[in-house]
C-alpha cells in the first residue's frame, strides 16, 4: 500500500505488520472506532499518568468534534494527535507518542501529516500549545513561538504558529 493510499483511509483495518503501522502509517480515525478508544488510552498514559494533566482538563468537549489521528504498531496505538478548527486555521492538540517509540519519528509523522492537512484545506495556519520542552521539535517543522510562555496544565507551554503558503 501507498502512503498515500493509508494517509486517505478513515479507520482502516490494518492487514499487514506494514499497513498496521510499522513503518509509522498514518491513519485518521472516527470517534466511534475502537481505534479512537486506544488513542484515548495512550493520550490518558501520557498526559493523566506521566505528566498529571486533571482528566478534565485532558478529555474535553473538543473530542468529539476534533479529526483524530493514530500511528499503529501491531494494531495497537502508539501515537495520536487531533486538530480542531481555530479562527480561520487549525489548531493540532494532544500529540502524543507511546514513551518507549519517542524519538523514533511518529510525532515528526503526525505533524507532517497536520501540516498536509492544513495545506489541503487551505487552512491560514498551523497553531499548538507547545510544552516549551517540545518547542525545539515544532521549530524544525517550521513553527515559530508567538507571545509569553504560559502555564496550562500545570505545565509550561508557548503558542506556536506556522503560516501556510
Amino acid at each position: 500500500m501507498t502512503p498515500e493510499r493509508a494517509l486517505n483511509r478513515v479507520d482502516a483495518a490494518p492487514e499487514t505488520a506494514h499497513e498496521a503501522g510499522m513503518a509509522g502509517d498514518v491513519l485518521r480515525i472516527r470517534s466511534d472506532s475502537p481505534l479512537y478508544a486506544g488513542a484515548l488510552r495512550l493520550r490518558r498514559e501520557v498526559f493523566i499518568v506521566e505528566q498529571s494533566v486533571p482528566e478534565d482538563i485532558e478529555m474535553d468537549e473538543l473530542d468529539p468534534v476534533a479529526r483524530h489521528f493514530v500511528v499503529l504498531d501491531g494494531g495497537e496505538v502508539v501515537a495520536t494527535m487531533r486538530i480542531v478548527p481555530y479562527e480561520g486555521a487549525l489548531k493540532v492538540g494532544r500529540v502524543a507518542v507511546r514513551r518507549d517509540l519517542r524519538g523514533a519519528g511518529l510525532g515528526r509523522r503526525l505533524m507532517e501529516e497536520a501540516i498536509r492537512v492544513a495545506g489541503a484545506e487551505g487552512a491560514r495556519a498551523l497553531v499548538l500549545n507547545a510544552q516549551v520542552a517540545a518547542a525545539a521539535f515544532y521549530r524544525k517543522l517550521g513553527f515559530v513561538e508567538e507571545g509569553p510562555i504560559f502555564d496550562e496544565a500545570g505545565i509550561p507551554h508557548t503558542r506556536m504558529v506556522r503560516r501556510m503558503a
